[in-house]
């Protein structure tokens, strides 16, 4: 499970990287929804903007 450090870090390197552009709120709302999913051991696939899977699996609790 993501701790507030994790989620902080993700939502810190979206906003670092994207905040300010066209996607910004799209990859954010994918963020929330993708760290979910991920939380209940579900994949992510096809559907999440590969930014958003990189942050979650590169966050991603062990």
């Amino acid at each position: 499970m993501f701790e507030k450090s994790d989620l902080d870090a993700i939502f810190g390197d979206l906003e670092g990287s994207h905040g300010g552009t066209a996607d910004y709120d799209r990859l954010l709302k994918q963020a929330h929804l993708a760290i979910a999913l991920s939380d209940a051991g579900r994949p992510l696939d096809y559907e999440f903007d590969h930014v958003v899977v990189e942050l979650v699996e590169r966050y991603r609790p062990a």
